[in-house]
């Protein structure tokens, strides 16, 4: 039957279920003949002809699909039967590597295709979940010695080996200029083409089955991002569960490339990151780090921008896109915030170079240099905790004031500290101006509270309450709208990465705010002297508000 390639996608059961219009075969090739006519039109000589030619005999060679023809030997071959074009084309990528795609945007393929399915794929943290996984489903008296390495297995010509019905492959029949007959040429498929909209979910049918059969036959722990595989296995196992993955997928007909083969090691990468596996056995945590061919990305295009003192809307994209996914190996929200010039610079009409792009490009050089890498445990951690909330309160401007209220949990004591804090003057005139300050002074006293206890918090894991919904999402995103809010965000993240702090945040409805009293009335609230919290003062060294990502490290590290 073939796997659904233009028009309409049913449900497969597989993925979330979404709303999709029902189109019929005769929709896709409605007006076909004037659009064919326009598809040839468009078909002149190019600099990437030789390779188009080169990359699609190999495809006939290999059995994807019909040799070239022209136009006459295609209506021989289909008589009145109709078809719909779809150009070939090349995409050269930034690192030089040229593809083949074949353009359903202007074959009107993406335009005539509905799909029942919302795909859903793995991240690049699944090395990580096997590990939970495993760990869950019951700890071994071995498994505290046990090491556990990493694979990877890779498909060559992952879409040509799903079949495409001949009623599909006639909604898109590939058409580009021939460089030997210096004339237009013709090919039908068998195989899905690198383009379809629909051939995406598709193609991810196979590979969840892939999945499945790797994980209850083979009895291996893995994962499938479209056709890249990661695999998971104790290092007593000696590569038995990847050779058996292996000989699975050869006896399937889609054999691994054996030149991008990752054997099974302490280290990998997956999706474009690295993971460590060396530190599982000892501490029960894996390292997250972006592979180094995407720092050296970031830097080139940075280092670029600056050489021509310009950066185009274009190269921004790029940039924004690249940052937003080294984010996956970086620890906590580092890093999240800062990019806002960047991701304006996308949709603005200019190529200048400003001061705020500068230092947008001088944090992520910061943060490539500091390599804060992401961490994850594998089992529950067994350290200290806490529990916290905080407020502050702005009746009139200017006059700002603020609390928290921590209770420390050391193992079966616990320790109640209230703290007043103490806002100068002159932390207004670091914010941009303005009356309305509160979100600001809520998300100060997190700040407050990592410098008035630094030791305390070193290590820990706890909830924190907060009830200001825009301080609130600002720790959660790491990024803010608001200038303010981001550049604390990010000072606090930063602190938490030196102490090595967990938090999570949480939101609490004002009144049952337990730091609301003492937000306000200060010395003279009784609430938290009532349940037995000792009270302090807290302050926060300004002289740190400013300084560089790896200065503001530095500071940190030694608190």
């Amino acid at each position: 039957m073939g796997l659904p390639a233009v028009g309409y996608a049913p449900p497969y059961g597989i993925f979330p279920e979404q709303e999709a219009t029902r189109l019929t075969r005769e929709d896709v090739l409605q007006d076909w003949q004037s659009h064919n006519r326009g598809i040839l039109a468009r078909l002149k000589p190019g600099a990437d002809d030789e390779f188009m030619l080169q990359q699609s005999l190999k495809d006939a060679e290999k059995g994807f699909c019909s040799s070239p023809m022209d136009a006459e030997e295609l209506h021989g071959y289909l008589g009145a039967e109709p078809y719909r074009l779809i150009p070939r084309c090349v995409i050269t990528q930034s690192s030089g590597k040229q593809r083949v795609i074949d353009d359903a945007y202007v074959g009107l393929q993406s335009e005539r295709s509905s799909d029942a399915n919302k795909l859903t794929l793995c991240s690049a943290l699944r090395p990580a979940q096997h590990l939970q996984y495993a760990y869950a489903y019951g700890a071994l008296p071995i498994w505290d010695t046990e090491e556990w390495e990493s694979g990877g297995e890779d498909w060559p010509d992952a879409y040509r080996f799903c079949p495409m019905s001949r009623d599909e492959a006639l909604c898109c029949v590939v058409a580009f200029f021939h460089h030997e007959w210096q004339r237009p040429a013709f090919m039908i498929y068998t195989g899905l083409l690198f383009g379809l909209p629909l051939a995406v979910t598709s193609f991810n049918r196979y590979s969840r089955f892939v999945e499945a059969l790797s994980r209850r036959f083979a009895f291996c722990l893995t994962s499938l991002y479209f056709d890249d595989a990661h695999v998971t296995d104790r290092k007593s196992c000696k590569g038995s569960g990847q050779q058996a993955m292996q000989t699975l997928n050869t006896l399937l007909g889609t054999p691994f490339s054996e030149e991008k083969c990752q054997k099974m090691q302490s280290s990998g990468t997956f999706l474009g990151i690295d993971h460590d596996f060396s530190q599982v056995h000892a501490q029960g945590t894996i390292q997250f780090w972006a592979r180094e061919r995407i720092e050296h990305k970031l830097l080139h295009l940075m280092q670029t921008a600056e050489d021509s003192s310009k950066l185009q809307p274009g190269v921004a994209a790029k940039i924004y896109g690249i940052a937003n996914f080294f984010e996956l190996g970086v620890w906590g929200r580092i890093g999240c915030g800062g990019l806002a010039p960047i991701k304006r610079r996308q949709q603005e009409r200019t190529s200048e170079l400003t001061e705020e792009l500068c230092q947008c490009f001088n944090l992520l050089r910061a943060i490539i240099a500091t390599k804060p890498s992401r961490q994850i445990e594998i089992w529950p951690h067994a350290g200290l905790r806490f529990l916290a909330a905080s407020d502050a309160a702005l009746e009139s401007p200017g006059q700002g004031t603020g609390g928290f209220l921590v209770v420390w949990h050391d193992d079966h004591l616990q320790q109640r500290e209230a703290f007043v804090s103490i806002i100068p003057p002159l932390v207004y005139h670091l914010w941009e101006p303005g009356d309305k300050k509160i979100a600001q002074l809520e998300l100060l006293q997190v700040l407050y509270a990592l410098f008035s206890r630094p030791s305390a918090f070193r290590g820990r894991r706890g909830l924190w309450f907060i009830d200001n919904t825009a301080a609130l999402m600002a720790l959660i995103r790491g990024r803010s709208d608001n200038a303010d809010l981001e550049h604390m965000s990010r000072l606090i993240h930063i602190t938490l990465f030196a102490l090595k702090a967990w938090f999570f945040w949480e939101w609490i409805p004002s009144k049952a705010n337990w730091s609301d009293e003492i937000s306000r009335d200060g010395l003279q609230a009784t609430w938290h002297r009532r349940h037995g919290f000792t009270t302090h003062f807290a302050v926060f060294p300004f002289e740190v508000w400013s300084l560089p990502l790896p200065a503001f490290l530095r500071v940190v590290e030694f608190l």
